[in-house]
């Protein structure tokens, strides 16, 4: 049986809408190599590669590019809030343990495409607290996973040391570096600048313009609408998410 695909909630963060279904040719040729569920995760990658590009280019404009931070903050919280949602309204465990496992493999297929930005975005928003309460079962899959990008990413507690200093030792622009990562490494500098016998390795600057190149490098590409994965979350509140969970049956 195919697997049943992820509510329209996580769609909409990406301006995607549910393909109609495919002709009687398209699903001859398909059928033996793709379920619905594997080109719904393909085109959920690339939406996230889209709006991952999108967030680089604003860098570029000097309006959003003062609003990057809140930008980021924003996408956690909607990612949160779409997988404790089903059609607009806050779902069953079932559910919620289903879109989990979703956004777990569009976060694997972002991680091994080069896609950083949308790897650990989604690896923060998966273990925010209101989903990590919940002790949803890993897949054997899901663990090795977790463990993969620790060893090439660092974590949370070292500030994902180790992809930084690999973005910061590579000309390679066709992957897209964590704009989480890279904006934490510039504000902590730049609080090490102002003290004077304290030395720092990169220049808060030499940083800003590290993210300057991949936002020059991503600005030719054409962009719809804003995305309404940065656009202000339905709920802003870490404590009111962990609550709605926790009313999950």
């Amino acid at each position: 049986m195919p697997r049943r695909r992820l509510s329209s909630d996580g769609l909409k963060l990406f301006n995607m809408a549910i393909r109609p279904p495919p002709s009687r040719i398209q699903e001859l040729l398909y059928c033996l190599f793709h379920s619905p569920y594997d080109d719904q995760l393909e085109e959920m990658t690339k939406g996230c590669e889209k709006a991952s590009r999108q967030l680089y280019a604003f860098h570029t404009d000097p309006i959003k590019k003062e609003m990057i931070t809140k930008y980021v903050d924003n996408s956690v919280f909607n990612v949160v809030y779409a997988v404790l949602s089903k059609d607009g309204e806050f779902t069953t465990k079932f559910n919620i343990k289903r879109n989990y496992r979703y956004f777990i493999d569009v976060m694997k297929n972002a991680f091994h495409n080069g896609d950083h930005n949308t790897a650990i975005l989604l690896r923060q928003a998966l273990n925010h607290h209101a989903l990590k309460q919940l002790k949803l079962p890993l897949r054997k899959r899901d663990k090795i996973l977790f463990q993969d990008m620790e060893k090439q990413y660092g974590s949370w507690r070292d500030s994902f040391t180790r992809h930084f200093k690999q973005v910061m030792n590579t000309t390679d622009f066709e992957i897209i570096p964590s704009m989480l990562v890279m904006q934490m490494h510039m504000q902590r500098f730049k609080r090490y600048s102002t003290i004077g016998r304290c030395k720092f390795e990169y220049a808060p600057g030499f940083i800003e313009g590290v993210i300057g190149m991949y936002g020059t490098h991503n600005i030719t590409s054409v962009y719809d609408d804003a995305i309404p994965l940065y656009e202000e979350p339905p709920i802003t509140s870490s404590s009111e998410l962990i609550l709605i969970a926790q009313g999950a049956k």
